[in-house]
């Protein structure tokens, strides 16, 4: 191989001025190193010393002969494996008569092979055609990274925004939008499965004499207190309590019978009165209480949610005008019975 230094002769590449193109030239015969890097040193920067290579360096493109691809079989593969999934392209140097030597797995560890004694335009446009192929490597796998952050973004938001639109702004537990699904879900289930189904629907007593008394920032404190001792007692993976409206929430107990409810409903009201939220203005209690309509049911058709709904705001209703501070259990859907009152 002899380089041709005749003016105009090559026309030289264009690299990137601040990042040139990094080779690594495994090229044992020290006559046709000389000579190739003589003629890519123009142009590129050079890791031409095979005693001194550095394995872990990025390199652009790997030129190696016959001997340096015997001689580093493994870190060659090592390299070439560590650049993965982005495109690291290896040219083989090999003399044209051993070219038919070449196993079928050998050529696949290799992206293209020249054979010498070397043309220097043929090499140059060799080695900017996988330099080309590089860069469009790089750029896809850029975009593709670039993409799968996006994406990643995009399902943090969404989940963001699903979390804001069935949670309740003030108080921090589930909304009424959250309530009614959750509710018309539990329903397909225990009319699949012939399980109790309770809703109960929780009031705040005397909370428009409280927000008088005390003003509506102690007011928006109280219901967050209220929430807080919803979601600290009600903590089956399956339960929910949810802000239903105003000073209302509601909770949703699947596969709960009254005994159920009554248990939860006593630790409801015992966790309230160890918080003592004073309440100087109610007729009820000097502490904050809740009054509760509970309703049961095993779903079954021609009944519907809303019934469910319906009974215990029923039972609600009778619990603030028996006095408040108490629980009433609406009777059995269907019944025309007067409600079971009665303070838990």
């Amino acid at each position: 191989m002899s380089p041709d230094d005749r003016p105009g002769s090559l026309t030289a590449p264009s690299p990137d001025l601040h990042c040139p193109h990094r080779i690594l030239l495994g090229v044992e015969h020290s006559q046709n190193r000389q000579l190739l890097a003589g003629l890519l040193g123009r142009f590129y920067q050079l890791q031409e010393d095979p005693a001194e290579v550095h394995w872990g360096h990025a390199f652009d493109l790997c030129i190696f002969d016959s001997l340096f691809w015997g001689r580093f079989a493994h870190q060659i593969a090592a390299q070439r494996a560590a650049a993965n999934p982005v495109f690291l392209p290896f040219l083989l140097l090999l003399k044209r008569s051993h070219l038919p030597l070449l196993t079928v797995a050998q050529r696949e560890q290799v992206d293209d092979v020249i054979t010498m004694p070397i043309d220097q335009t043929e090499l140059l446009l060799r080695v900017e055609s996988l330099l080309r192929t590089r860069q469009q490597a790089l750029k896809l796998n850029a975009l593709l990274a670039q993409e799968q952050l996006l994406e990643q973004q995009l399902l943090v938001d969404n989940q963001m925004l699903k979390a804001l639109a069935t949670q309740d702004g003030l108080t921090g537990i589930a909304n009424r939008r959250a309530f009614d699904e959750k509710l018309a879900y539990e329903w397909k289930l225990g009319r699949r499965g012939q399980t109790p189904l309770t809703v109960v629907l929780c009031d705040v007593d005397h909370f428009k004499a409280y927000n008088d008394t005390y003003g509506h920032l102690a007011g928006d404190q109280c219901l967050r207190a209220v929430a807080g001792v919803l979601d600290t007692v009600v903590r089956r993976p399956a339960d929910m309590a949810a802000r239903y409206g105003g000073e209302e929430f509601a909770l949703v107990l699947p596969n709960t019978d009254h005994e159920g409810v009554a248990s939860i409903l006593d630790r409801l009201r015992r966790t309230l009165q160890a918080r003592a939220i004073p309440h100087r203005q109610s007729p009820t209690s000097a502490c904050v209480s809740l009054s509760f309509g509970v309703s049961a049911i095993v779903p079954a058709e021609p009944l519907q949610p809303e019934d469910l709904l319906r009974a215990a705001d029923a039972a609600l209703y009778q619990a603030k005008a028996a006095g408040r501070d108490r629980a009433v259990v609406a009777p059995a859907l269907g019944h025309s019975s007067p409600l079971n009152q009665g303070q838990t």
